[in-house]
């Protein structure tokens, strides 16, 4: 979730849920300002939640902590869309302020900056250049009972030659930059630098096959620390505890993917990825340490397999869509005792236009995440199933204001008792687009 919004006081639920109101009927007055084709389309957003498990926590984990709260997220902002001749200029900025009822300490501020010029050069030659930087807050489910506000910076661009009526090839360069706020999470800070080659096979109606060859490098700056040590012998007091034994999660990564759209009829279409992927990690030793005790550098073992997802869209009728999708795809893992995760799932979602102005959305997704760990290692390893569903209704008053309600559940069962949860959620939004 993203926060933000300068100046915005902390108030009390009863004062919240009162501002709800009185901001729904403020914007139900509106007038229908916003029109296809706008460049500049000014939004606010206003949102009220209650979760009855925020910090997503086993049941008999962490007693005493407040489990179920409320909490309301205001968001306000400006999209840009400018096409001068065949060039397309698009720009957001938002600002974002979540406030909790009960738990104050993890009310949070955030924001969104994007900047994308997409470029045309002739009737062949096309691309994008562009740079986005977001301030948002970690997901407890992940971090635990933690504050942690992530910094996300990246730079991009890309090019594609149509050199023949179906035929194409083109690349791309971006960089991007991920910091945390919390001084526990440094060791996941990391600098990305992705490069990929695209060649691609297009029919007239829209089917594509394209290979794809995708180069990823990755480095974390701050070593994962695994066990720490006193820094003279067995007497820690006074002397400070120093890392014993670290691992470094820097890597190298190649991908070797087919890509594919195919158009079966007017009402389904498939997606599909499948490929190869190698993870050769670094091992080196790098950040400043005591030289008289140098931790211990653990190596973290390669790994590699295959990785694909499938993804079709259905349109039964003119007023209902399907989406249906399922994966597999190896990636790095920050728990202590892995090195990789594969993960495994499937999601349903769908959409119904009940009238004109509501329309009925439902979805469930389950994923099994089988972490993997060190050769030799002596400790169980983790293996979680999480499943959860959606259910909401969006109601459209006027053009520019659209009114959410909505409901949520789900549950994480783990091999390891401390890593389950379970939760529901209730929340109303509304927004305008001036």
């Amino acid at each position: 979730m993203g926060f933000g919004l300068v100046g915005f006081a902390r108030v009390g639920i009863k004062t919240i849920h009162a501002g709800f109101v009185a901001l729904l009927g403020a914007v139900l007055a509106l007038p229908a300002w916003a029109h296809e084709g706008d460049t500049f389309r000014p939004f606010v957003s206003y949102g009220t939640y209650f979760d009855s498990n925020l910090f997503r926590l086993a049941d008999n984990a962490s007693p005493g902590t407040q489990r179920d709260d409320r909490y309301s997220i205001l968001s306000a902002g400006l999209n840009v869309d400018w096409k001068p001749g065949r060039q397309e200029i698009v720009v957001k900025v938002v600002k974002t302020q979540v406030r909790y009822d009960r738990n104050i300490r993890f009310d949070s501020d955030g924001s969104d900056y994007q900047a994308i010029w997409n470029w045309r050069l002739g009737n062949r030659l096309s691309g994008n250049l562009g740079a986005t930087e977001t301030l948002s807050q970690s997901n407890f489910a992940a971090v635990g009972q933690l504050n942690n506000l992530v910094t996300q910076k990246r730079r991009f661009g890309r090019a594609e030659w149509e050199f023949h009526p179906r035929w194409r090839i083109g690349g791309g360069v971006e960089a991007s930059d991920y910091s945390n706020g919390a001084s526990s999470l440094i060791s996941q800070d990391v600098q990305q630098l992705v490069k990929d080659v695209v060649f691609g096979y297009y029919l007239p109606k829209g089917s594509s096959l394209r290979a794809q060859v995708r180069r990823t490098d990755a480095n974390y700056p701050n070593p994962q620390v695994l066990a720490s040590t006193c820094s003279f012998f067995v007497f820690c007091p006074p002397f400070p505890v120093v890392p014993s034994e670290v691992v470094d999660n820097s890597y190298k990564q190649t991908e070797y993917n087919l890509l594919g759209d195919w158009l079966v009829s007017g009402k389904l279409t498939l997606h599909g990825q499948a490929g190869w992927v190698d993870r050769q990690y670094e091992n080196v030793l790098q950040g400043n340490f005591n030289p008289f005790f140098p931790p211990q550098l653990k190596d973290r073992p390669n790994s590699s397999g295959f990785a694909g997802r499938i993804s079709a869209d259905w349109f039964p009728t003119g007023k209902t869509l399907l989406n249906v999708l399922a994966y597999q795809e190896l990636g790095g893992a920050q728990d202590i005792n892995a090195s990789s995760v594969l993960k495994k799932g499937v999601s349903v979602n769908g959409v119904w236009l009940m009238r004109e102005k509501w329309r009925l959305n439902a979805g469930a997704t389950f994923e099994n995440r089988f972490f993997k760990g060190d050769p030799g290692t002596t400790q169980l390893q983790r293996n979680d199933d999480t499943l959860s569903t959606t259910l909401s209704v969006s109601y459209l008053p006027i053009r520019a204001v659209t009114v959410d309600v909505g409901v949520s559940a789900g549950r994480r069962d783990s091999n390891i008792a401390v890593e389950d949860y379970r939760f529901h959620m209730v929340y109303a939004n509304v927004r305008a687009d001036f």
